[in-house]
Parts: C-alpha cells; sequence; structure tokens
C-alpha cells in the first residue's frame, strides 16, 4: 500500500510540473511574465543585423558595385616583409594583407585581358585596431605590360577605419590589361613599407 501511495505522489508532483511548465511556456495563452511579449522569429537564409543596431558599414567609402576585375588574378610585385605576401592583396579577403620591404613599392596586377578600368580602391583591414594612416599612392596602366601611362598620379590618401579604411580613386576611363599602383609613402610608425588587405579594379 505504501508503494502505491509513492507511486501516485509521484505521478501528481510530476503533472504538476508540467502543468507549471506548460504556464511559463505560454503553451496555455497566457506568459508567465505579463510584461514579456513573446514573437515568432524571423525566417531568414543568412545572418540579418537586427533594425536597432547602427550598420557599422553605413559611413564606409562606397565601392562600384560592379565585377572587382582584379581579384584572383596574377600579380608582380618587388619584396615583401615576412608573410604578407603580394597575392594577399586580391584573395577577396581583408584580413590577410601584403606588406612591401620599403619604398617605392610596385603592385602589378594582369587582369588577363584588355578592360575598360576607371576606378582603383586600396583596401586595408576595416578593424580600429588598424589605426588611421596616409599611404601616397598614383596608378598606371599598360595594354603590354611594359609601357605604362599615368591614370592617376601621386597622391595622399587617409585610411581611418570609421570610413572602412579604404580610399578610392577615380579617373577617366582607359583601356588596360594591366594595372601598376606605386605606393611612396605610409604614415604608419609600425612598418616601413606599403601595405595593403585588397586592391580592387572596376570598370
Amino acid at each position: 500500500m505504501k508503494n502505491k501511495w509513492n507511486i501516485i505522489m509521484i505521478v501528481v508532483i510530476a503533472l504538476s510540473l508540467v502543468v507549471i511548465g506548460c504556464a511559463c511556456l505560454g503553451l496555455f495563452g497566457q506568459s508567465g511574465d505579463p510584461g514579456l511579449t513573446v514573437v515568432a522569429s524571423p525566417e531568414q537564409s543568412k545572418p540579418m543585423r537586427p533594425g536597432c543596431f547602427p550598420d557599422p558599414t553605413a559611413n564606409y567609402i562606397p565601392l562600384p558595385e560592379t565585377e572587382n576585375l582584379a581579384e584572383g588574378k596574377p600579380v608582380l610585385a618587388g619584396a615583401h616583409t615576412d608573410v604578407y605576401v603580394s597575392t594577399n592583396v586580391n584573395d577577396g579577403k581583408t584580413d590577410t594583407y601584403w606588406e612591401s620591404k620599403g619604398f617605392p613599392a610596385e603592385m602589378v596586377i594582369d587582369l588577363q585581358d584588355s578592360r575598360s578600368v576607371s576606378t582603383v580602391a586600396v583596401l586595408l583591414n576595416p578593424s580600429a585596431i588598424w589605426e588611421a594612416r596616409t599611404q601616397e599612392i598614383a596608378v598606371f596602366v599598360s595594354t603590354d605590360g611594359e609601357h605604362f601611362t599615368e591614370a592617376a598620379p601621386a597622391a595622399r590618401y587617409d585610411f581611418d577605419p570609421n570610413t572602412g579604411n579604404r580610399i578610392r580613386i577615380d579617373f577617366d576611363t582607359v583601356s588596360a590589361r594591366f594595372v601598376k599602383v606605386v605606393f611612396t609613402m605610409n604614415s604608419s610608425s609600425r612598418t616601413g613599407g606599403a601595405q595593403a588587405a585588397e586592391i580592387v579594379v572596376y570598370e
């Protein structure tokens, strides 16, 4: 008889816990907390930023929405520092970068076909740990890889993490297969050479 009562008490306690749990989860149409609003999660196929959070890229210098002609193409450059090789400039990632050994530093990208070109942009890692700096840059173009003409003269450009640590160089549209970017100064005290996470080229 004692075992029978024990079983009955266990069943009663278990049912009570189920009822309490359902009430807390709102399965009976009521929330355990009257100040709590339960909403269904939205359907999404990729990570989404809640509207209440500011977009960290809102102030980034905009880039053309067309194809990046430089990504994955052959590159040629002089000596680099440590593991920061030239192929990092067009691997599609800003968490890898190229760093030259000294100045002037030239980076030549072979587009593998003559294309109309009007914009070159240089990107650094947008993280704030990459503090603001200034680099002096010029752009040259060529159809044969030997004879280059100036598309944009040397000028100093400010890289700022608040604007995406990127700069954009626009010039009159030219036909080119080879794009040469020449760096002659970097204000960062952490390096003695040029730096670029990505060099992107657009029509």
